[in-house]
């Protein structure tokens, strides 16, 4: 209860507005003495007793934004790496069910919508993660079959997450003073290199995962995450691996592509088993961040192209971003 009180100060001391600072002490006061009951501490917590915990939260309707956030700060706080990472994987990819009822009213009509979601709620925030893949597979099952294949893969195509618009503008400003395309992605893979060794040296977490000396030369020798490869008007890049300490010692492939997947809707089932039971056209929801992304870099639409996924039994999940003709004008 020390760190609890420290913590308290903290807020204080910053001028949190003290309705939010009783409302976070009492959160977590509850989460310690939960713990208690299992002979723990926030120093040994785990995904199982967090969870368990959650689902107390969603009951009592509790579980919002604030409370996770609140997980994450306190885990900066006391320097909890376990706690930061299971906050942020609440929050990770939280609105796609929800912008995914959102569109299909835009696009369809609610009738559609109503259809779709028959007898399923919106899932709660903090749902354990491992109840998230049967929502996937019964909503994109459905909507599959409505609209078929093509119309399907085209709808999650525009993606469903959110677009982080702010997050991503200051890209949009460095593309604006970059020479030429080739530059940009120079210097955004150098930015993204040095962040990792950032993390690095400080012991901090890359959104939820350590990195070490072999994570980061594992990127290094890979320019297509994050940054890309460009060949013409295709530029080809995957993803960082979502565990990748876990996913190079790994020598299971099954498990390999569980610490390789991002997506918390679909992570799941790739451990259990049961991923052939979920509509890998999906995974274009993942071309989609990407999508969402270059439009705000280049201000155009831009078309994406979902070329390997785990979940479709590949060791990466890789994209193919089409630029505009006028962006790689004059440089090949």
């Amino acid at each position: 209860m020390d760190d609890i009180k420290r913590f308290k100060q903290r807020l204080i001391d910053k001028e949190n507005p003290p309705d939010k600072t009783e409302e976070a002490i009492k959160l977590l006061s509850d989460y310690y003495n939960f713990l208690q009951t299992k002979n723990k501490s926030f120093d040994n917590i785990n995904s199982e007793d967090f969870y368990e915990f959650s689902k107390t939260l969603i009951e009592q309707e509790k579980n919002t934004q604030f409370s996770y956030e609140v997980f994450i700060i306190f885990g900066q706080f006391k320097e909890n790496n376990e706690l930061i990472k299971l906050g942020r994987e609440v929050l990770d990819g939280s609105e796609v069910m929800s912008n995914l009822s959102k569109r299909l009213i835009e696009e369809f009509s609610q009738d559609f919508r109503d259809d779709v979601f028959q007898d399923l709620d919106i899932p709660p925030l903090g749902i354990d993660p491992k109840a998230k893949p049967e929502y996937t597979k019964k909503l994109i099952s459905r909507f599959h079959d409505k609209v078929g294949e093509d119309a399907c893969e085209a709808f999650l195509a525009k993606g469903l997450r959110d677009s982080y618009y702010e997050w991503r503008k200051p890209d949009r400003e460095r593309f604006l003073k970059s020479q030429n395309i080739d530059q940009f992605l120079a210097e955004k893979r150098n930015r993204f290199i040095e962040s990792l060794e950032k993390h690095e040296k400080e012991g901090t977490l890359f959104f939820t995962q350590k990195i070490n000396k072999e994570v980061l030369e594992y990127v290094i020798n890979r320019p297509e995450i994050e940054g890309g490869i460009r060949n013409g008007n295709i530029l080809t890049v995957s993803k960082i691996p979502h565990e990748t300490i876990n996913y190079l010692n790994e020598t299971d492939e099954l498990m390999k592509a569980y610490y390789y997947c991002h997506c918390p809707w679909v992570k799941e089932s790739i451990k259990d088993g049961s991923a052939d039971e979920l509509p890998n056209v999906f995974c274009n929801c993942s071309g989609g961040y990407y999508r969402s992304y270059w439009e705000i870099v280049l201000d155009q639409p831009i078309k994406v192209k979902t070329v390997r996924t785990v979940l479709n039994g590949d060791p990466i999940c890789e994209f193919d971003v089409i630029l505009p003709d006028d962006v790689v004008k004059n440089l090949d």
